[in-house]
């Protein structure tokens, strides 16, 4: 996407912005999972992966200092809302979530789906009943548990609840559990664990779409949060995210975080008065 001369001002003002703003500010505490491809460890043993170079990015036009911590969600998730000074990604963003975080992004907006191994679901899964017979398993403390639970799945009886990412593929691959929520755009990296099984993924109910979020504990200043946003917004706008996000996702993906921030500029531009400058 080419860089505007309104794009150039916003850069300008907002590493400004962020240097009076945020250079004295208390260093954060950025926690999130291990996620591949948007948060890994790398080969040095660092946090890493695409979302990381993004808000490490953000972090340098804001003069934010931050560190980041890669832990299991559950914990992760559990930080963020008792401890002051955090944030914490990719966090899905649900009505019963809302009030306990303040939120930028998003950082991603796709669907997410139930998955199963085709020779044990039948010929035609449409006719599927959940939960029927079907054994479930997703990530502990996700908002994806929460909507597997509403189709009928319960902890201990037909839904299993893990605290490490992989935990599901491979009890999908044993033939422990039926059914794994996969991402849009994700499925590509589970086939090769299931390569040697001769199986193949089936795609059988789709569960939502998901926008993941930066989320900030509530005593982060409304005026940090917003620089924030606005440091994100623009990395969409002028192709930073684009150039990150391409070689690992779909352009639909790429596309719809584009496609955010242009409306979004679109009605700000419409709601606030024209300014006159003068030299």
């Amino acid at each position: 996407m080419p860089l505007t001369l309104r794009n150039v001002f916003l850069v300008i003002s907002l590493n400004l912005l962020g240097c009076n703003a945020l250079q004295s500010a208390e260093p954060l505490r950025l926690l999130t999972e291990y996620n591949p491809p948007a948060e890994i460890i790398d080969e040095q043993g660092n946090v890493n992966g695409v979302t990381v170079k993004l808000i490490r990015i953000l972090q340098q036009r804001l003069n934010q200092p931050a560190s980041i911590e890669l832990m299991p969600w559950s914990r992760a998730l559990n930080i963020a809302k008792e401890a002051k000074n955090v944030g914490l990604f990719e966090t899905v963003y649900t009505e019963k979530r809302a009030a306990l975080f303040k939120w930028v992004g998003p950082l991603r907006i796709n669907s997410i789906s139930l998955y199963g191994v085709e020779t044990r679901l039948g010929n035609d899964v449409t006719q599927l009943v959940f939960p029927g017979k079907l054994i479930a398993c997703s990530y502990r403390d996700s908002a994806t548990s929460e909507e597997i639970m509403q189709l009928g799945f319960v902890e201990g009886k037909n839904l299993v609840l893990t605290t490490r990412s992989g935990d599901c593929l491979e009890m999908l691959v044993l033939g422990r559990v039926d059914l794994i929520a996969i991402t849009e755009g994700s499925v590509s990296k589970f086939l090769p664990r299931l390569a040697s099984t001769s199986e193949n993924l089936i795609k059988v109910h789709t569960l939502s779409e998901r926008r993941r979020y930066l989320a900030f504990s509530k005593d982060i200043p409304d005026e940090t949060v917003a620089l924030w946003q606005a440091a994100l917004e623009q990395s969409y706008l002028d192709g930073t995210m684009r150039k990150l996000y391409q070689p690992v996702y779909g352009e639909d993906i790429i596309h719809r975080l584009e496609q955010f921030a242009e409306q979004k500029h679109r009605i700000e531009r419409t709601a606030t008065p024209s300014i006159n400058w003068h030299y």
